[in-house]
């Protein structure tokens, strides 16, 4: 196993002209999955914040604030909406700290901070905020029995919860694919010198 200092030399040298391509390489690889990841957090934002700005227009253009439990619901909706874009906005700027003209060290470290802060997102901010989504939908039923037919209840609960079912199918799937990226770049510094990871 190598030392640091010994990894650092390497990283900084690269004169075996065999290890130049791979540096390269892994370093250009590091950079599109950056860039993915990057315009991941972007469409996320923007998907996020079409569905704020319409449950904030729904919620003015409805008066929802005459009603306490409709109120309740949608206000609950709309918070965790905002509340994955401000994770996201933070997500964004620890991304552009990660940069690969740094030392392979300080790499590591960026790259296993980013990992773990997006790690803490997905697998603990993320179902919270969604559950909380879905009660704030539960919330909204009662008023919606009462204002519309039976038929269209019906529709509105069937439709709601399946929609979020099958985002909720659709998140786990994005989430996977984006924790593969975030790993590949933990594991940058593990890839190219074939040391234990950070622990």
């Amino acid at each position: 196993m190598k030392t640091f200092e010994e990894l650092q030399t390497i990283w900084n040298q690269q004169t075996d002209s065999n290890l130049k391509p791979a540096a390269g390489d892994i370093i250009k690889k590091a950079e599109a999955h950056t860039k993915k990841i990057r315009q991941n957090h972007f469409w996320t934002r923007v998907i996020l914040s079409i569905s704020s700005a319409i449950l904030i227009f729904y919620y003015i253009w409805t008066g929802a604030y005459k009603n306490v439990l409709f109120s309740l619901g949608l206000s609950t909706m709309i918070i965790m909406l905002a509340t994955r874009i401000i994770l996201e906005w933070v997500s964004i700027e620890k991304l552009k700290n990660l940069k690969t003209d740094v030392s392979l060290i300080e790499y590591s470290k960026l790259a296993y901070q980013f990992y773990k802060w997006r790690k803490k997102i997905h697998y603990i901010f993320t179902p919270l905020i969604y559950l909380t989504y879905i009660t704030g939908f539960t919330f909204l039923l009662p008023v919606f029995k009462e204002s519309f037919s039976s038929g269209f209840y019906l529709y509105v609960v069937l439709s709601g919860y399946g929609f979020l079912l099958f985002f909720g199918f659709l998140m786990i799937k994005m989430i996977k694919k984006e924790m593969q990226l975030v790993v590949f770049l933990k594991n940058i510094n593990c890839e190219n010198n074939q040391h234990a990871e950070i622990p």
